[in-house]
């Protein structure tokens, strides 16, 4: 760190080496000259940060040497004036001149060293004030550059997200339009599907009404009977339909309440001991779609039909059960059993009765699925399928 400089303008050597002797042992740098013109020369080479001054010298006095460098407040040098002539009016006019203090001589020591500190203190706060302030200004100078940068760029990002607003604002606008007009479509859809359905269960009707009258004229107990089936059949799906155009879902049917619906179809249909025979219903909620409902539908009704004509004597008690689960990998397993008398030896390949003939068929074709017969205490077909949506789509 440099040592202050201290520059003592005095014609005297005396009284310059008393003042270097006091000073020495502050660590300062002391320069001097013997008159004014000497001095503005070591002032301006040197710039002191204190000038302790004699005002009465050869060739240019103190007074004098002040006017030449005209200290400010603000200058980076204090003077403090030392001088055994100064008047009132020399006193005067050197405080209006900037030095910081006036002392005569013969100087007290101590008063000249604690001046000496005391103004090179102050200096030194001027100095590191002034540091301060000029790095204030230059960061402040900064900061308004980057605010009206930052103000810039907020601005054009401001335009951007704008743009990019009104950009989503007319997108919205537009998928708001076309989700209306899909909506429309679908609900249009959907009432067309569901008139649809009402037609094709009104129409089965209209058929198994048909069937009915002309069963009338028919004589032979066996025949009568196929037109009873055929009947029974029809009956069947338009039951799927009606469910489906009863409900909310005009797609899929909820199998559970359908089986239920024609269980006690059948059950009021053909069952003619009903004090003895009962029927178990034992179905999860599942959805299915018409393509799988139908087949489905139409097999329970083959198989249930058999075991309330066929699998209970008169006088024997009963009971018929229908079991639907789901199973790994999308698989469902339907399961119809009864504790009936038992078949004799089916093949279902070949067998010649219709009801099973159209059971085989609809299980293998309609829904690609497999189906088993097991005969012991009673009758259990055992059927294994996928939806038809997960098997393809529609059926050939």
């Amino acid at each position: 760190m440099p040592l202050d400089k201290i520059l003592i303008l005095e014609d005297e050597q005396i009284v310059i080496n008393a003042i270097q002797k006091h000073l020495k042992t502050e660590n300062y740098t002391i320069l001097t000259a013997n008159n004014g013109v000497e001095g503005l020369k070591v002032y301006y080479e040197e710039r002191p940060i204190l000038i302790i001054l004699d005002l009465k010298m050869p060739v240019m006095d103190g007074i004098e040497f002040l006017e030449e460098i005209n200290i400010t407040p603000s200058s980076p040098c204090s003077v403090i004036v030392l001088t055994g002539h100064g008047s009132d009016e020399d006193m005067e006019r050197c405080f209006e001149l900037g030095v910081y203090a006036f002392l005569h001589k013969p100087f007290n020591a101590y008063e000249l060293k604690g001046l000496v500190r005391h103004c090179i203190a102050l200096k030194h706060v001027e100095q590191n004030l002034k540091k301060e302030v000029a790095q204030r200004t230059k960061m402040e100078e900064e900061l308004w550059k980057y605010r009206y940068l930052l103000e810039d760029i907020v601005e054009k990002r401001t335009e951007e997200l704008k743009g990019t607003n009104d950009k989503l604002q007319k997108e919205i606008t537009e998928r708001k339009n076309t989700e209306e007009k899909l909506k429309k479509t679908i609900k249009e859809k959907d009432m067309l599907l569901v008139e649809i359905h009402h037609r094709v269960k009104n129409n089965l009707q209209i058929i198994s009404s048909l069937i009915d009258l002309q069963s009338k004229y028919v004589t032979d107990e066996q025949t009568k009977a196929m037109f009873v089936d055929s009947q029974a059949r029809l009956r069947t799906m338009a039951l799927i339909h009606e469910k489906l155009y009863q409900s909310e879902d005009i797609i899929n049917v909820d199998f559970h309440r359908y089986v239920r619906s024609l269980s006690d179809y059948l059950y009021h249909s053909y069952c003619l001991n009903k004090s003895n025979v009962s029927m178990d219903i034992n179905v999860e909620s599942v959805f299915l779609d018409v393509d799988t409902a139908v087949p489905c539908g139409i097999i329970i009704n083959e198989l249930v039909t058999n075991s309330l004509k066929h699998a209970f004597p008169p006088d024997m008690e009963g009971k018929i059960s229908i079991e639907m689960k789901r199973k790994g990998d999308g698989y469902y397993h339907l399961k119809i059993y009864d504790n009936g008398k038992g078949m004799g030896d089916v093949d279902l390949r070949q067998t010649t009765s219709l009801g099973l003939r159209l059971v085989y068929a609809l299980t293998t074709e309609q829904l690609r699925g497999s189906v088993s017969l097991e005969k012991g205490e009673g009758t259990t077909f055992d059927i294994l399928f996928k939806d038809a949506k997960q098997n393809g789509g529609e059926k050939d």
